[in-house]
């Protein structure tokens, strides 16, 4: 084999490895928006069901909100999340996580989201075509202000 042709076999495999490595690293990198946002708009959400879960017995607190004001208040807390996939099994957190169920009008519930911490989050599409559940670790600052202000 000529040194052009060796040269050029090096060249494909570089570039073979380095669009598969681009095409990896983006598909671990998302956004609450690109999952959730886009798939359901906010008016067709007519609750969410939160539980806060703790590790204190009897500390468990349920609430179900219909208020479109407050439904968008904790959207838009959620909305600029950063995620980055991660492991399943993280721990929660020891004071209170959240169990989110966001209903849509037609009674069906579309998402389950599990804010573990102020760092994970597991999102779980209940897409009947194509359920699927993926959790992520948070990557840009997030304040759940709105989410929390509901149980005051």
């Amino acid at each position: 084999m000529d040194k052009n042709r060796k040269y050029m076999l090096v060249g494909a495999l570089l570039t073979g490895v380095g669009v598969s490595l681009m095409a990896y690293t983006a598909s671990r990198y998302t956004s609450f928006k690109r999952i959730v946002a886009n798939t359901v708009r906010l008016e067709e959400i007519a609750s969410l069901e939160i539980s806060r879960l703790s590790s204190v017995p009897g500390e468990k607190k349920d609430i179900i909100i219909t208020d479109p004001a407050v439904i968008e208040r904790i959207f838009t807390d959620f909305s600029h999340v950063q995620l980055m996939k991660s492991a399943r099994n993280v721990s929660s957190d020891k004071n209170f996580s959240y169990y989110i169920t966001i209903v849509q009008a037609d009674c069906k519930q579309r998402f389950d989201i599990i804010l573990k911490s102020r760092q994970h989050i597991i999102i779980y599409d209940n897409d009947l075509s194509n359920p699927h559940l993926n959790a992520y670790k948070i990557i840009s600052p997030y304040n759940p202000q709105a989410l929390e202000q509901v149980f005051d």
